[in-house]
């Protein structure tokens, strides 16, 4: 080189920077050995991570479980509860109808029973007393067999006392009604409606329990979802509007029906024709 023109010299040092140029682009799209690992690949999972990884979603599907099982218990308790307070309000409405009915009818009307059988003994006293007088007055003008005047006039004096036994045995009954059965009852009706509302204010308490103790056993089967799915973020979570609702039972799906078969194709695309 030593003999070369000077003109020469530019042009070689130019062809090996253009030679070097290409050997190290080619050096760089050149692509990489099969065997060699790549640097961006991710590692394999672990048995463990995939184990905890099961458990974790197991743990989600329990706690949705969980959570529709309280929904439907906290519907069961607050219809029974309010079964309950209707039944104590039906009860307390009969009772005061009942008293009700007593003090408005049954007492005038056990009373005008009691009044005309005081006035049947009085008006059977009377006849019998009369009758008896008739009788002794018959037999002390006339003289009859002393036999048949004794019988007579001992019928007569039987009947006359049955009666006055009759009168004094209804107007006891008449007192006993007004100045004791009534007033028992009647207490007996006020203690009645007395404990039918208390039952009534005991059913509502019950039934406030009931809503508060549901409200709070599904905000914590609620909570315990809510951990569950925080504590598995691969786990698709429940929908919002899903839980305000009453869980549901699962209605029958209809049956898919199967594809049709296709007809085979030619080559070319074509469907083949049928032959005959």
């Amino acid at each position: 080189m030593k003999h070369l023109p000077y003109r020469l010299l530019p042009l070689l040092a130019a062809t090996s920077l253009a030679t070097g140029c290409v050997a190290s682009l080619e050096a760089k799209t050149a692509p990489a050995p099969a065997n060699a690992p790549s640097a961006a690949a991710a590692p394999a999972p672990k048995p463990e991570d995939e184990q905890e990884q099961r458990k974790k979603v197991r743990a989600v599907e329990a706690a949705r479980l969980e959570f529709d099982i309280a929904k439907l218990a906290a519907d069961s308790a607050r219809a029974s509860a309010k079964a309950a307070q209707g039944a104590a309000e039906r009860e307390l409405n009969a009772v005061k109808a009942e008293r009700e009915h007593f003090k408005k009818v049954s007492v005038a009307l056990e009373l005008d029973a009691a009044g005309l059988g005081v006035d049947r003994a009085k008006q059977s006293f009377a006849e019998a007393e009369q009758e008896l007088k008739e009788l002794e007055g018959m037999y002390a003008a006339e003289k009859f067999a002393e036999a048949t005047k004794e019988l007579v006039l001992a019928r007569g004096k039987a009947r006359l006392e049955f009666a006055r036994r009759d009168l004094d045995l209804e107007q006891r009954k008449l007192e006993e009604l007004k100045g004791f059965e009534h007033k028992k009852r009647d207490r007996e009706l006020g203690e009645r409606e007395t404990k039918a509302k208390l039952a009534l204010e005991e059913a509502k308490s019950a039934a406030k329990k009931t809503d508060l103790e549901q409200r709070l056993a599904l905000a914590r089967a609620e909570h315990a979802l809510e951990d569950a799915e925080r504590a598995a973020p691969g786990v698709p979570k429940a929908d919002p509007e899903a839980k305000a609702k009453p869980a549901e039972k699962p209605a029958d799906k209809p049956a898919e029906k199967a594809p049709a078969p296709k007809a085979p194709e030619k080559e070319g695309g074509k469907p083949a024709e049928k032959g005959g």
